[in-house]
């Protein structure tokens, strides 16, 4: 037992310096660790304030004919002849159809016979044969039967209403032309597109339409152009919205005179709203909250970083606009931005390219 209890108080006597060395190791190391949570954080910052910017709305659409017309007579009847083929060339007023049919030979047999009566009755009233009433009965049937066969024979003569390109035809010579609506439609013998100008027609959403207006710039890019930009205006815009799909439409018109774009190709719109100005921040600034779509940023005040929530807008380039959150001249964490905390101490130290 007395060996036993030497032996403990030998090992006592070689731990209890440890011991004391290690407690007053951790005491210390406590005083440093709390020195370390106060330590100053060095960050670099940059100062915000209003920019000028000019913000833009991006769309998708199909390019489309300036105008475009299905074209059929006023009357039913035989296809006599087509002056025109698919792709052909016509300016307006140019012959493009002409039609037979029983009412413009019936209309014409009527014309030539009272046109025979006419000449007739104007011979004798010179020599004084009939009387004036007379004459007048037969000149009244005669401008009848004028301006009756005339409007049949412009009926028949199908004439282009605008320049434009033929597109399509659905009649050939010797068919017969109806009045009853077919598979295209309205019942036509050929479509008519105008290519010059073109136009797209986009959909703006309830948010997006106070900033659509009548005479804004828009710039249109198609995938068979890369690289190319056209330019083009907003025409005119829907003033109501439609009940399915809670958009407005708007026409973008683009001039066309090299015919480059072509009706059915799938277009990008980008339209420029008026300037205004903004805060705008870099982007390494901006930080988001973990699993939320919450944004914020730490702005340095007095050397205390404080957290600010940020409602953001548009993109311009590297910024990005700040609705709400930030006011002109606030000084904005850059670098250094991940070991801070609402409250912490900064020391702002110089960014190298100020240096």
């Amino acid at each position: 037992m007395r060996t036993s209890r030497k032996y403990v108080a030998r090992i006592a006597l070689l731990v209890l310096p440890f011991l004391a060395a290690f407690a007053g190791g951790c005491g210390g190391g406590g005083e440093e660790g709390a020195a370390e949570v106060t330590e100053s954080v060095p960050v670099e910052t940059v100062r915000v304030g209003l920019e000028s910017v000019t913000p833009s709305i991006s769309y998708s659409g199909t390019v489309s004919a300036g105008r475009e017309a299905l074209l059929g007579a006023q009357i039913q009847g035989r296809v006599e002849k087509l002056h025109v083929d698919i792709g052909d060339r016509v300016k307006q007023g140019d012959i493009l159809v002409e039609m037979a049919g029983e009412q413009l030979v019936q209309a014409k047999a009527q014309f030539v016979v009272a046109e025979k009566d006419w000449e007739r009755m104007t011979i004798l009233l010179e020599k004084g044969a009939v009387t004036q009433q007379s004459f007048d009965k037969i000149d009244a049937a005669y401008q009848a039967a004028k301006a009756g066969y005339q409007m049949i024979l412009e009926s028949a003569q199908i004439r282009a209403p605008f320049t434009g390109v033929v597109s399509r035809r659905f009649l050939e010579e010797g068919e017969v032309f109806t009045l009853m609506p077919t598979a295209a439609g309205s019942p036509a013998i050929l479509e008519l597109m105008q290519l010059d100008p073109v136009k797209i027609t986009i959909e703006a959403s309830e948010r997006e339409r106070p900033f659509v207006r009548k005479g804004l710039d828009a710039v249109v890019e198609v995938d068979g152009y890369p690289g190319r930009e056209f330019r083009g205006t907003v025409s005119r815009v829907a003033p109501s919205f439609d009940p399915m799909s809670r958009t407005a439409s708007a026409v973008v018109v683009i001039s066309n005179k090299d015919e480059t774009l072509r009706p059915g190709m799938v277009a990008d719109v980008t339209l420029s709203l008026p300037a205004r100005e903004a805060i705008l921040i870099p982007r390494d600034a901006l930080m988001r909250q973990e699993g939320t779509g919450t944004f914020f940023a730490y702005v340095v005040e007095d050397g205390i970083a404080g957290r600010r929530v940020l409602e953001l807008g548009s993109a311009f380039g590297p910024g990005i606009e700040v609705v709400s959150g930030l006011a002109d001249g606030d000084d904005i964490v850059t670098a250094g931005r991940y070991r801070l905390y609402d409250g912490a101490e900064v020391t702002v130290r110089e960014r190298e390219g100020d240096r």
